[in-house]
């Protein structure tokens, strides 16, 4: 297990809203190999399968739920593993395909926990397969460490969206690291200017941020906007994006 307490020198840890802190306890996720039984699965999109197709988009390769290359009716396995950010540590969690299905910030506030997520999702079992998630592992990394397009071609498993949330949903990748576009500068490149409303609401379910960089959407007065898991956590990842631009960081965390 990596040490989920990691924080670059520059970054001091603090206090979330909610009291969390990296000293949050580690996922109980067995070692590689094995598996973890969770919880008995509730009804989900994953579950009950869906009939749209896969497909593949210049905002990386978008994966359905039910390609899970597992017989019918055998639980669906997550594979769990965790990586450095600039905001603190992330959990998330893989397909069999090595598609990302969900993500969490350590020091973040959130309703639920991130295992429950899964849970509801159908994923009643867990493993670590390094061959699974390595590489979006490694792709975080190389995103802590400064390279911008690291996280731009990883695949997403979309489990819980409605045609509209996945294109709003990619039409977040196609804003540039370092970039922040408003709400209506985003439901303008989707063609739905009109949308503004509809695009917050598809912004705030992402389960999927860093990744889906919804962080890169702020207010129409430049201040930030509500964020999965805490505003501290979306301040530190824009003055990451650009920091590493050589630009100024103007938002406190």
């Amino acid at each position: 297990m990596r040490d989920l307490r990691y924080a670059p020198p520059d970054m001091p840890r603090v206090v979330a809203p909610c009291g969390m802190t990296s000293e949050y306890p580690p996922l109980p996720v067995p070692p590689d190999g094995k598996t973890l039984r969770l919880a008995h699965p509730t009804p989900s999109h994953h579950a009950s399968g869906s009939s749209r197709d896969a497909s593949t988009t210049s905002a990386g390769t978008l994966v359905r739920p039910d390609a899970t290359g597992e017989a019918p009716g055998t639980p669906a396995v997550a594979f769990l593993d965790e990586a450095p950010t600039p905001a603190g540590p992330v959990h998330f969690a893989t397909d069999i395909h090595g598609a990302v299905l969900a993500l969490q910030f350590i020091e973040g506030c959130y309703p639920r926990t991130f295992l429950d997520e899964l849970v509801r999702d159908g994923y009643a079992t867990t493993m670590r397969d390094d061959a699974k998630t390595g590489t979006v592992r490694r792709a975080i990394e190389a995103w802590t460490q400064g390279e911008a397009g690291a996280l731009d071609a990883l695949p997403i498993a979309w489990h819980h969206g409605t045609a509209w949330q996945e294109q709003v949903w990619r039409g977040l990748r196609t804003i540039p690291f370092g970039e922040t576009w408003t709400y209506g500068q985003l439901a303008r490149a989707l063609g739905r200017p009109t949308a503004v409303r509809a695009v917050a609401r598809a912004n705030a379910t992402n389960r999927v941020p860093l990744i889906v960089p919804c962080h890169r959407v702020i207010g129409t007065d430049g201040t930030l906007t509500g964020f999965g898991g805490g505003l501290h956590l979306k301040a530190r990842l824009l003055n990451h994006e650009r920091r590493v631009m050589g630009l100024p960081q103007p938002w406190k965390a």
